[in-house]
């Protein structure tokens, strides 16, 4: 059993005890009978309120306090009336009186710290006035009743008489009251609270009025009942705490007992009325009384109302700002907030309701996407300022151009959007594209600076290209990419075809990174041969790499290197082979007990990335590979394009002691007179100028000026795309150095490529 349950047992167990002893013993011992039980319920009630406040949390402290200060004055008043008795002290009243009056007080004031806790201002203000209301309505009717059996009395006496009710009674119909407005999830301590309080009142009213009159206190029911229900409130100020409940019938019910409220201490007041006209002779003060508390009851209720209005106001108020900031956000889920122009979402829902009304009216609709060139060097060369600044005013000339033809909405940063749902037909809606792009490329300045871009624009039609909102705007955006791939100020319609090419595209792309995943790349590697005067031999080999797919079907690299290019998986695929051909070549190396040259292929993408010299020296420590047997052939286009930045990497590529080779020679924007500056080791010419050799002359003074000028400047040459004889006896009388094609060496396994170089040792170790 629990201390609580312990304490009620004891404090049970003595009002039975005393029960049963009022039938033996004489009747002097009566009171000291009396005098036991009540004091023991003073006890227990104040003990019980002790473990409460022991038990209690921190936030409930505060108003537990006060309970426990309430139970120990009652406790105090029962200790000071066995003093009176036992002195036999008989006077009313008492000093006793004054202690058991401080029990309602303590108890309403812990009760409206508890409120406070748990309600706003307004509500607790609210609550205030309705206790007030309801309270003197109530102790109105009871005094009216109650005072007329007096009779005369002084006005210390009065007092007392009428303290007892105010102060039981308040705190009992405060308890009662604060139910609906703090709506506990367990009833039991606050039931238990209310009915110990308000019968305790009566009891003392009864008690107070016997002791006036001089009436013997012999009623065992009467002595009793103030343990039992003192007992009652112990055990409601052990259990009673805040905790809301989640019943929303409950909490319907506590509303309308709200409601009430006002009603029923109404009724009470026009009941005192009633009591006063219809008792002949009452006890003057009650006339008083009732007239007191009628106006305080009409008083409280214009408070009420007053404070009512007033709510209503603020509600008004705030439901007005409500309604403001609802439309607010709304306008924000709708809106661009920079450009105020519809958002994504508002396009795309102006879109379907103009697709709606396009079929109902038998109408074309034009999807126009707007993208703008390279508008993230604004904001890296001006700052995000600037550039909103820039936007603003593109929206701007993009709602003057589509005045009456459309709806204009910004998709996201440099994206935007027009709905054309005027009747234009095809040279009209070219000519109104045209306008957009012009509105776009017209320079503008801002903060100072002169800002011009480009654009690009992607069109679909309604319903020709697409019959729904979805597909339509996909449309628009597979014409956008097109003519983001043509180059700038472009713009293109849609057609069937680019979405089978961004079909397939996206499929690549899945294919490929899965390919990386699933290590589906293989490496074959073609010969490259140093001219000699006893005849061809092999120095290097290159690796290339292949795309084996699962069912066995082999992708060419000119298939998917470009788009691996693109989108930057060329880094790690490039890396892949790096490793796997350096692997390769370090065992190939080992069983034949020689170096054997590497010539490996570095794309554009993978030659800027800044961990490729930390990985190259990385892989060439791990497999014990000498520098100078690798040669990384670098694209013309990538060493050009950023002179000052790849010459920076070609040095730190050369610091490793690895070749270079200037790869495509011939095709790109490159001079001979750039040759001198870039830190190469070898020159190889591209296949195109060899495809005509020897019938075309042109194309042999252009190797033949290539080769002198490279071995000026102390290049090796490399020539690729070697497949006939002709083609090799000329080279071979032009002095050039190495070859490469079709006609020596085929691209193949290391198995092969193993045979190949046995096969000419065997032939350079053979008498002549």
């Amino acid at each position: 059993m629990t201390v609580v349950q312990n304490v009620t047992a004891v404090a049970v167990s003595v009002l039975l005890l005393t029960m049963c002893a009022y039938e033996i013993v004489p009747s002097s011992a009566i009171i000291i009978l009396d005098n036991i039980h009540w004091l023991s319920t003073n006890i227990f009630g104040a003990l019980l309120a002790w473990l409460g406040y022991r038990h209690a949390d921190n936030a409930q402290k505060p108003y537990k306090k006060w309970f426990l200060i309430g139970a120990t004055s009652y406790l105090i008043g029962g200790l000071l009336w066995v003093a009176q008795t036992a002195t036999h002290f008989t006077t009313f009243p008492a000093p006793s009186d004054l202690f058991y009056l401080l029990l309602g007080p303590g108890l309403i004031i812990g009760f409206l710290i508890a409120l406070k806790s748990q309600l706003s201002r307004s509500k607790t203000i609210a609550f205030t006035i309705d206790a007030l209301s309801f309270t003197t309505a109530v102790l109105g009717y009871v005094l009216v009743t109650y005072l007329p059996k007096s009779g005369h009395v002084d006005g210390l006496q009065l007092a007392v008489l009428a303290g007892y009710p105010v102060s039981m009674l308040s705190a009992g119909l405060v308890s009662l009251l604060m139910i609906p407005y703090l709506r506990p999830a367990l009833m039991l301590p606050w039931v238990q609270l209310s009915l110990g309080l308000l019968l305790s009142g009566l009891c003392w009213m009864q008690w107070n009025l016997n002791a006036l009159n001089h009436v013997p206190q012999n009623n065992p029911w009467l002595n009793f009942s103030f343990s039992v229900f003192h007992l009652l409130i112990g055990l409601g100020l052990y259990g009673w705490h805040l905790e809301s409940s989640n019943s929303r019938s409950f909490q319907r019910q506590c509303m309308r007992m709200r409601a009430i409220i006002p009603l029923i201490a109404f009724v009470f007041s026009i009941g005192t009325l009633v009591l006063i006209t219809s008792q002949n002779g009452p006890h003057p003060y009650a006339y008083n009384i009732a007239i007191a508390s009628v106006i305080c009851i009409l008083l409280f209720s214009a408070m009420r109302q007053s404070i009512l209005l007033r709510e209503s106001e603020r509600l008004l108020i705030a439901e007005q700002r409500l309604a403001d900031k609802e439309y607010a956000y709304e306008h924000l889920a709708q809106h661009d907030p920079l450009t105020n122009l519809p958002n994504r979402h508002a396009i795309q829902l102006k879109l379907e309701h103009a697709l709606i009304h396009a079929t109902t009216e038998s109408q074309t609709v034009a999807l126009v996407l707007i993208d703008l060139s390279r508008f993230k060097a604004i904001n890296d060369s001006f700052g995000h300022h600037t550039g909103d600044l820039f936007l603003i005013n593109i929206a701007k000339r993009l709602q003057q151009v589509a005045t009456n033809l459309g709806e204009v909405g910004r998709m996201h940063s440099d994206k935007f959007a027009l709905i054309v749902t005027a009747r234009l037909n095809e040279s009209e809606l070219i000519h109104l594209v045209q306008s957009l792009m012009r509105a776009v490329n017209t320079p503008t300045t801002i903060d100072g600076h002169e800002l011009i871009l480009e654009t690009y624009i992607g069109i679909s039609l309604f319903p020709k290209d697409a019959s729904h909102t979805a597909n339509l705007t996909r449309n628009a955006h597979t014409a956008l990419n097109v003519a983001k791939q043509r180059g700038g100020n472009q713009y293109q319609f849609y057609a069937k075809e680019q979405t089978k090419l961004a079909q397939s595209i996206y499929h690549l792309d899945i294919q490929l990174r899965k390919a990386i995943q699933r290590h589906e790349f293989f490496l074959e590697f073609q010969p490259i041969f140093e001219l000699q005067p006893n005849g061809p031999r092999i120095k290097t080999i290159e690796a290339l790499i292949r795309w084996k797919k699962p069912k066995g079907e082999i992708i060419s690299p000119a298939t998917f290197i470009p788009y691996a290019e693109e989108v930057g998986l060329i880094v790690p695929i490039g890396e892949w082979v790096i490793e796997h051909a350096c692997r390769t070549v370090s065992q190939l190396s080992k069983q034949l007990k020689k170096e054997i040259g590497l010539s490996i292929n570095i794309s554009p993408k993978q030659f800027r990335d800044q961990g490729l010299s930390n990985y190259i020296s990385l892989i060439l420590h791990a497999f014990d590979l000498d520098p100078a047997t690798i040669t990384l052939e670098i694209t013309e286009s990538a060493v050009f394009e950023q002179e000052e930045q790849a010459l920076e990497i070609l040095q730190q590529m050369k610091k490793l002691g690895v070749r270079i080779a200037l790869d495509d020679f011939g095709v790109g924007n490159s001079s001979l007179f750039k040759l001198k500056h870039l830190p190469i080791d070898d020159l190889k010419i591209d296949r195109a100028f060899l495809t005509d050799v020897p019938e075309s002359e042109a194309d042999k003074q252009i190797i033949q000026t290539i080769t002198k000028t490279a071995h000026i400047l102390g290049l090796s040459v490399v020539v690729e795309g070697v497949e006939t004889q002709a083609q090799f006896d000329f080279l071979q009388s032009l002095g050039c150095d190495q070859i490469q094609g079709f006609l020596l060496g085929r691209p193949c396994g290391i198995e092969q490529i193993k045979q190949l170089l046995e096969e000419s040792e065997r032939h350079e170790t053979s008498p002549v």
